[in-house]
C-alpha cells in the first residue's frame, strides 16, 4: 500500500502533473525502473481514479524512462476503455439536451461533464453519474423523461434519477441535501442565487455551464460530505486543482472566501487545495490565511490508504450492515478536525433515512 511520502506516490504525482499540465519531471526518480515498480504506480493510478491522466504522463517521459511495452499495452487498453465510457456518456448527455431543449427546457450540466471539460484531454476523466439541474423545471423534466421511454424514480428527494442509453442521471431538485445542517443550508440557498449566471457548456452543444463562483462552492459542499464518510480519491484533487487552474484569473475570489467561511467549509477547502498545490503543483487564486500543512498531510494519508473494497457489492445483509457500522466509526475524527458537519448529527441523520428508506442501505450503484 502506497503512502503519502512512499517513492511510488512521488513518480505518480510527477506523472500527473506532466499528463495534466505538462512541463518538465525530475528524472532521477525515474532511472532503472523496474517492471514491479511501474506496475505498483500503475495500481495506484487504478485505486485513485486517475489512471488515463498517469499514463498522459508516462507517454511524456522521455524514451530512456518508458515502463515495458507490456504494461504500455495493458495501460493503453484500459485507457481506451475509459475513453469509451467518456464517449457513451457524452452522447448520452446530449441526447438529454436536446430531447429537454425540443421541449423549451434548459439543462445545467453539473459536476463531470463540466469538470472534464476542464481537462486537456477530457475523456481521460473517469465519470460516473450525469448531474443535471433543469433551470427550474424538475417536475416538467421528469415528465418529459418518462414520456421517452425512461423510467424515473424518486428514491431521494434532493433529485430524480433515470438511465439514458445505460447511463445514470440525477435530475437535481435540490444542489445539496438543506435539512442536514446549517452548512448545507447556507449553499443550498447560495447556490440557488448564483445558479442563474452561467455559460456555455464547452463539450456538450446546447447545455450550460454553471459560474466559476456556483462551482466551487457546490464541488466543495460535495466533496467534503463523501470525505467524511467514504473518503475521496486522488481524481477529487486533480478535479479541485484543474478547476482552481483554469478560473484563476477570473474566479471572485472574495466572494468565494466569504461563503466558504460563512458556511464553515473554509478548513476543508484549505485542506483541499493546499494538496492540488502539492498533487499538481499549481498557484491557488483562492487566498487562505492557514494552509493547514499538518492537516493536509493526515488526509492525504488518508486518501491513499483508506479501504473501501466492500462498497457497492453484494455481500449480504448482515456483512454490509456491519461494514457500514465499521466505517463510520473509523472516520469520526474528520468529522471532528477536517469537515463542518456534526459527526453525531450525521448519525442521527443516517438512521432516520435507513428507518425511511430502509432498502437505502444495501443499494449499489451500477
Amino acid at each position: 500500500m502506497a503512502t503519502a511520502n512512499s517513492i511510488t506516490t512521488q513518480r505518480l504525482f510527477a506523472l500527473l502533473r506532466l499528463g495534466i499540465l505538462g512541463g518538465d519531471y525530475p528524472r532521477p526518480i525515474f532511472e532503472r525502473m523496474s517492471g514491479t515498480k511501474w506496475q505498483d504506480i500503475y495500481n495506484l493510478a487504478l485505486e485513485q481514479g486517475v489512471l488515463a491522466f498517469t499514463y498522459d504522463g508516462v507517454r511524456k517521459l522521455d524514451e530512456q524512462h518508458q515502463p515495458e511495452l507490456e504494461i504500455k499495452i495493458q495501460w493503453a487498453y484500459n485507457v481506451s476503455h475509459i475513453e469509451k465510457l467518456h464517449k457513451k456518456q457524452l452522447a448520452s448527455a446530449q441526447r438529454i439536451v436536446d430531447t429537454f431543449s425540443q421541449h423549451g427546457i434548459e439543462t445545467m450540466i453539473l459536476k463531470g461533464l463540466s469538470l472534464a471539460a476542464l481537462y486537456s484531454e477530457p475523456s481521460h476523466r473517469q465519470s460516473g453519474d450525469i448531474d443535471i439541474y433543469l433551470m427550474g423545471d424538475y417536475e416538467r423534466g421528469n415528465k418529459v423523461a418518462s414520456s421517452i421511454g425512461c423510467n424515473v424514480k424518486y428514491d431521494y428527494f434532493v433529485h430524480s434519477e433515470f438511465g439514458v442509453d445505460g447511463v445514470n442521471v440525477e435530475n437535481h431538485h435540490y444542489f445539496i441535501n438543506p435539512n442536514i445542517n446549517h452548512t448545507a443550508r447556507y449553499i443550498q440557498k447560495v447556490l440557488s442565487d448564483l445558479v442563474c449566471n452561467h455559460s456555455p457548456h464547452p463539450i456538450v452543444s446546447g447545455a450550460l455551464m454553471p459560474s466559476a463562483e456556483f462551482a466551487t462552492l457546490f464541488l466543495t459542499r460535495h466533496s467534503s460530505w463523501h470525505y467524511a464518510r467514504e473518503a475521496i480519491r486522488l481524481r477529487d484533487i486533480c478535479d479541485w486543482g484543474v478547476f482552481l487552474n483554469h478560473y484563476r484569473d477570473s474566479i471572485d475570489s472574495a466572494t468565494v472566501m466569504q461563503h466558504l467561511v460563512n458556511s464553515g467549509l473554509e478548513r476543508y477547502a484549505s485542506v483541499i487545495t493546499t494538496l492540488a498545490e502539492q498533487v499538481l503543483g499549481i498557484s491557488s487564486p483562492l487566498p487562505f490565511a492557514d494552509k493547514q500543512s499538518d492537516l493536509s498531510a493526515r488526509v492525504l494519508e488518508d486518501i491513499l490508504t483508506f479501504e473501501n473494497e466492500q462498497k457497492h457489492r453484494k455481500i449480504g445483509f448482515l456483512r454490509t450492515f456491519m461494514h457500514k457500522i465499521r466505517n463510520r466509526f473509523s472516520r469520526k475524527w474528520c468529522y471532528d478536525l477536517v469537515v463542518p458537519d456534526s459527526y453525531w448529527g450525521n448519525i442521527w441523520y443516517s438512521i432516520k433515512t435507513y428507518i425511511t428508506h430502509p432498502l437505502a442501505v444495501f443499494r449499489a450503484k451500477l
